[in-house]
């Protein structure tokens, strides 16, 4: 198993006068932070997917919406904040090492231009979005035949990690039966990461903004496959996307969680979702997301029964298919997914604490600093 990691992260001041300060699309423009971020590793690397922009190079880039001239040229970039994207590696393990490396060269470049990185799952102060100026007609014209720009005034505002898995040795058939199992049971995967309680600079009345607007709007999960295997009726799904590199192929994209604070459960929702392709006894498959019940689960979390059963069904399932795969490491990472089950926890609960104790509405920093002094999830729920 191969697995790749992308993570969105929040920008803030580091100090001045405005310490902590969230900076984006409204305070940030982007040809000043391209230029200051243009220096960074994997720029050379020449199997990784640039955009159709190119502007997508190395191992992290701005994230935002795309604006264009009315004659197609690009204009700018309204940034939301900088992405994260590891090199494919070899485990769920390698993949994270090599994420925290990335991020402190990351923090470093950013803290010479006295920025740094936070993590939530959607901006908690912001305004909702709107384009400014309004969308031309070249910009309407093609966004209406590209889907992938499909609820912008919802990702601009949200961040989450993409987790990347490629199983070499199986057939396209094998992904696609796997990724159509992740996709029905999704709505159970993404509570233990949801991490963005707060809207427009208030509580919001649940535990994930992010994933009860994204859902009926963005997928949880590609596939991308190659030209030949797109044309094979026995492929055919709304699923499967086509590779752009060579190194695609037979990649599956899990897209759905939100942009969790906390490494060790970053660690258990990748080998979770390694555990529930090898699951056997996980025998449901959807094309179709059920949003009624992500909106459910993004409100209620593991206080209510379904999603909490769900959750629990999925995590024993999953730790059973990695122990029987030899998996120890990844079993014993889901541990703290079990704890914050029996605790009826997500991070977004840690995120209001910290906020009602008179921190901030984000994590401030990213996996390689230190998070705000707190009980652990796995202590408040023994």
């Amino acid at each position: 198993m191969h697995c790749g990691i992308e993570f969105e992260y929040l920008l803030i001041d580091l100090g001045g006068a405005t310490p902590a300060r969230l900076r984006d699309f409204s305070n940030l423009p982007f040809e000043q932070i391209s230029a200051w971020l243009e220096d960074k590793p994997g720029r050379d690397d020449a199997e990784l997917a640039t955009g159709d922009l190119g502007i997508k190079r190395g191992y992290w880039y701005l994230e935002g919406n795309e604006r264009f001239h009315d004659d197609g040229r690009f204009r700018t970039l309204d940034v939301k904040g900088v992405e994260i994207r590891t090199p494919p590696a070899a485990d769920v393990e390698t993949a994270l090492q090599r994420l925290v490396a990335i991020e402190t060269q990351l923090s470093a470049a950013l803290a010479r231009h006295g920025l740094g990185l936070a993590i939530a799952a959607f901006n908690p102060v912001r305004a909702p979005y709107a384009y400014d100026p309004p969308l031309n007609a070249w910009e309407a014209a093609m966004r209406a035949e590209h889907r992938a720009y499909d609820g912008s005034h919802i990702s601009t505002l949200s961040y989450g990690p993409d987790i990347n898995l490629s199983m070499p040795g199986w057939s396209n058939a094998q992904c696609l039966d796997a990724t159509r199992k992740l996709q029905h049971y999704a709505p159970w995967i993404v509570p233990f990461s949801f991490a963005s309680p707060f809207a427009h600079g208030r509580r919001w009345p649940g535990w994930s903004k992010r994933t009860h607007e994204r859902a009926p709007l963005r997928p949880a999960v590609k596939l991308f496959l190659d030209a030949q295997a797109l044309a094979a009726p026995e492929l055919a799904s709304t699923l499967v996307h086509p590779a752009r590199i060579a190194r695609e192929v037979g990649r599956i994209e899990f897209k759905a969680f939100d942009a969790m604070p906390d490494l060790a459960v970053l660690r258990g929702c990748c080998h979770l979702l390694v555990g529930v392709c090898l699951a056997h006894d996980l025998t449901a498959r959807s094309e179709i997301a059920d949003v009624a019940l992500y909106q459910r689960a993004a409100r209620l979390g593991f206080a209510d029964a379904q999603v909490r059963e769900g959750a629990e069904q999925l995590l024993t399932s999953a730790r059973a298919a990695l122990l029987a795969h030899g998996d120890a490491v990844g079993a014993q990472a889901l541990a703290p997914l079990f704890a914050m089950l029996q605790a009826q926890r997500t991070p977004a609960h840690a995120l209001v604490e910290q906020w009602e104790a008179g921190g901030p509405m984000f994590k401030p920093g990213g996996f390689a600093s230190p998070a705000p002094a707190q009980d652990s999830l796995e202590a408040r729920s023994a």
